[in-house]
């Protein structure tokens, strides 16, 4: 047998004693950070039983009024909201007839019947003429903005519908 110089010993871990290590660094931290907030809570509670070190002298802190105590009025701009039509009830949501063929319209989106109320109420706040129209997936409804007759209906509907931030699509039935 020959024996070379440059062997090396190997150690090998198997599962147990890999998990018992990891266990035994898991409890050595815990312990650290437990010495660590014990450590911290007791020099706290000695600082706050010693009080105010001597050497700090304690001054009176005199708040003096400001010479205008009523601040100048900030300055908002809002944009009017078209005038209010009548509100929607969310269990009198209108889910027409399905639209006549030909028809276009401008699809806000589809989404569940809380959701188009909502958005409904709101385009009709805008000024647009909007439907609910059913779809083949249950609790869901289909937002529509029309019909729209004309190409000019159509763009400034759209104008307004970017506008305010939806992101629709024109749909021909």
């Amino acid at each position: 047998m020959t024996h070379h110089s440059d062997d090396q010993l190997a150690v090998v871990l198997g599962q147990r004693q890999l998990i018992a290590v990891c266990c035994m660094f898991l409890v050595t931290m815990g312990l650290v950070a437990t010495l660590a907030y014990v450590s911290g809570r007791s020099i706290s509670a000695a600082q706050i039983a010693e009080g105010p070190c001597p050497s700090e002298k304690a001054q009176a802190m005199v708040v003096e009024p400001a010479s205008n105590p009523v601040p100048a009025p900030l300055h908002a701009q809002a944009e009017p909201l078209p005038p209010r039509q009548t509100p929607i009830a969310p269990a009198a949501l209108p889910v027409d007839a399905p639209p006549a063929s030909g028809s276009v319209f401008w699809q806000v989106g589809v989404v569940d019947r809380g959701i188009a109320t909502v958005f409904i109420e709101h385009l009709t706040r805008l000024g647009l003429r909007a439907r609910a129209a059913d779809v083949q997936t249950p609790g869901f409804l289909r937002v529509l903005v029309g019909p729209l007759p004309t190409q000019a209906a159509v763009d400034d509907a759209k104008r307004i519908l970017d506008k305010s931030g939806f992101q629709a699509f024109l749909k021909k039935y």
